[in-house]
Order: structure tokens, then sequence, then C-alpha cells
């Protein structure tokens, strides 16, 4: 018991350190360190970055690598709760780079993966989710960490609009994720809305991009309209439809081009739409037929006269 209560007191001592001593290291073991990441040029309005490690630039490179968690943090009586975290994965080593990452934010700025130069090399580095309301109580970084130049380094590079560092810092771009995470799972749930190449999903699963798919299947509550085959069913003549689309330069019940641009496309209604006009046209067809089979009978007692 006693022994259990001094490993406490050392541990809650060891934290009170590591709060109180910005840019303060803890080696756990060997390359996994926690470190409290020294942003004392952190201020609001102000774009940063987080150089991870050294990256491959035409010269081969010793081992270099990132992985584990980064947290920033902003909070307390009267102010702006922030809690953004990365999950990040990345090397570099002889002639190639790998990378990818998983934020976790409450609003719609995320994490980003960038490249940059800091001081002649090149680095790949973490873009902080931008707020004019700064991270006030700092970063902090659990996981194993290995570079070959400088890590978890704080970069500001834009205040209020004017840029910042400009002499140690340049050629900041997007880097392109080149990992991937698979789940191999039973079942998996979104509890949410899902975006793929947005970050502003408008429904529960908003794609900005092609979807290739071998089959979709769409349930609906919209009745199929087989009531078009119904005795009572009120068949618009072809001079209606003519008429309707001499003015409306659509088919009836279709949105028009326009109203499709501005909200889009339900593929379940417009295929139930469509099936609803062939069913129309065909109805159509066999009218026609019947009546071009009366036209050939009558030819054909005229002939034989």
């Amino acid at each position: 018991m006693i022994r259990y209560i001094l490993k406490s007191i050392t541990f809650l001592a060891l934290l009170f350190y590591i709060q109180v001593s910005n840019g303060q290291v803890t080696t756990v073991s060997g390359d996994y360190v926690h470190k409290v990441i020294n942003s004392s040029t952190n201020a609001t309005y102000t774009k940063s970055l987080i150089l991870l490690h050294e990256i491959y630039d035409n010269t081969l490179l010793s081992d270099n690598y990132l992985i584990g968690t980064v947290a920033a943090r902003r909070g307390g009586t009267s102010a702006f709760n922030r809690l953004n975290v990365a999950n990040v994965n990345t090397s570099s080593s002889y002639n190639a780079t790998y990378a990818n990452l998983v934020s976790n934010d409450e609003g719609a700025y995320t994490w980003k993966l960038k490249t940059c130069r800091y001081n002649g090399k090149k680095y790949l580095a973490l873009d902080v989710p931008y707020e004019g309301a700064q991270h006030s109580n700092g970063f902090q970084f659990v996981g194993w960490v290995k570079s070959s130049g400088v890590s978890l380094e704080f970069i500001p590079y834009d205040k209020n609009g004017v840029p910042q560092n400009t002499d140690i810092l340049t050629e900041i771009a997007d880097y392109v994720a080149s990992r991937q995470i698979s789940n191999y799972v039973s079942r998996f749930n979104v509890f949410g809305r899902v975006g793929i190449g947005t970050a502003n999903p408008q429904a529960d699963l908003t794609v900005n991009g092609n979807i290739l798919a071998k089959e979709i299947k769409v349930k609906t509550d919209i009745s199929v309209p087989d009531y078009v085959f119904e005795p009572e069913y009120k068949l618009k003549t072809l001079e209606e439809i003519e008429k309707y689309i001499s003015i409306n330069k659509h088919l009836p019940e279709i949105p028009s081009a326009k109203k499709i641009t501005v909200d889009g496309m339900d593929l379940a209604e417009m295929n139930l739409l469509l099936l609803k006009k062939i069913e129309e046209m065909t109805l159509h067809l066999i009218e026609k037929d019947k009546i071009i089979r009366e036209v050939i009978e009558r030819l054909e007692k005229l002939e034989t006269k």
C-alpha cells in the first residue's frame, strides 16, 4: 500500500513538472516520450505548424518517424473551449515518405498534414486547426518520435494576415496522405453525418466526388406507380402533354433542369417518376397500336373489295 502511494505521489509530481515546464520532454522508454510542446509564440489569430520530423529531400535519409497523439486545448472560465486531437503515423527514411492522420475536433476546422522547409531542411508538419482564439493551454505529445532534425517544434507562419518567420520557414504545401487505414470488423457503425471529400456533409452521407459500386439498393416510402394501370387512373392525352412541354420545357412531374441544378436529384424519386412515365408511355403505345391495327384491318377490307 505504501509503495502504491509513493508511486502515485511520484507520478503526480512528474505530471505537475511536465505541465509547468513548457517544452519539457519525459522519456518513458527509448524513443517513446511525453513532450509538452514549446508554444510560447502562440497567440490569438495565429496560424501555426508543428514540425514532426525531417523527410526525404533528394538525399538518402536515416530513419525518421512520429507515431502518437498530439493534443491541443483551450478552456476555462469565460474562455472559448477548444479541444483538438491528432493521431499521427508518419515516417521517412532512405528515399520514401509515408504518412496518415486522424483528426478529432469539435468544429469544422481540422488538423492537416503539410510539408515545409525549415532552416534549409524539408519537414513533414501538422497544420494546427485555426480559430481566432488560440489554444491557450498549449500542446502535448505522447508517442514514439525520432528525427534527424528538430521534432515537435511549434512555428507560427501567419498572424492576423501577416506572414511570420519567413526567414526560416518557407515552401509550405499540402501533403496527400500515403498510408491507409483498414477496419476488419463485423459491423462498422457511424452515428452522425459522414463526409467524403468534404468537411461539411449536408446529409447522412455526402460525397464530393464519384461513387463506384457493383450494386446499389434504395429503400423508399414513395409508392411504386403501378397505379397507372388501374382503370380509374386518368392518363393525360398526348395533346395535353405536348401543350405542357411547349410551356414548361420538361415533362409533367419531372423536375426542371434549373431545380435539379439547385436542389440536386433524389435518385429514388427520379427513378420512380421515370418508371411512371414509361408506364404512361406504354399505355399510349398500346392505345396507338390498337388504332393502327384497326386502320390496317379497314384497309385490308377495302383492298379485298
